[in-house]
């Protein structure tokens, strides 16, 4: 699967996933749930979109060049994705660790891929942030430079590759920024 199907599937299968739900605006107020519940559903998406002939491990333990590396999702010798939610609504949250968090996600993925790349594997790598409520401009131009900035990328290449969702209830809206991480 590249890069395009597994937006494909961000925008199709988990986009309708997450505005389906009725549950999830309750639990979106829990930042650390709505992440393992979205894990559930990204590898239940790719395993639709693989047909399950690709092993898919959520929480992996990879040890590469004798050190460890915990990844939120792993399918196969394909792809590594590491997953952050940002909810707005937590009380306390502090963007200079929610940065920090990021870079060491976004590190954590490039010496992956350099890992496996050593051992003749293509490894793909991605990030997916997912931030809501995505409340206007405010919102939306902080978290693009912020994600831009972390993944060096042009702010232009991260909103073109952002997916926007409303809960169930209307009641709130978010947004999905995935990015292959190089």
């Amino acid at each position: 699967m590249d890069f395009k199907k597994l937006k494909n599937v961000i925008d199709k299968d988990l986009k309708v996933k997450i505005e389906g739900s009725n549950g999830l605006a309750v639990f979106s107020k829990e930042s650390s749930k709505f992440e393992n519940w979205l894990q559930v559903e990204l590898a239940g998406a790719i395993a639709k979109e693989t047909y399950n002939r690709k092993k898919i491990i959520p929480e992996a333990q990879v040890k590469l060049n004798e050190k460890e590396y915990a990844l939120d999702l792993l399918v196969e010798d394909e792809w590594a994705i590491e997953l952050k939610v940002i909810n707005e609504n937590d009380s306390g949250t502090d963007t200079a660790l929610t940065v920090k968090s990021m870079k060491e996600d976004i590190a954590k993925l490039k010496a992956v891929k350099k890992n496996y790349s050593d051992r003749n594997i293509k490894m793909n790598t991605a990030y997916a942030c997912v931030v809501f409520p995505y409340n206007g401009d405010s919102t939306k131009n902080r978290h693009e430079q912020i994600i831009s900035e972390m993944l060096e990328a042009k702010n232009s290449d991260i909103v073109e590759k952002k997916t926007d969702f409303y809960f169930n209830d209307n009641s709130i809206k978010g947004t999905i920024y995935l990015a292959e991480v190089r």
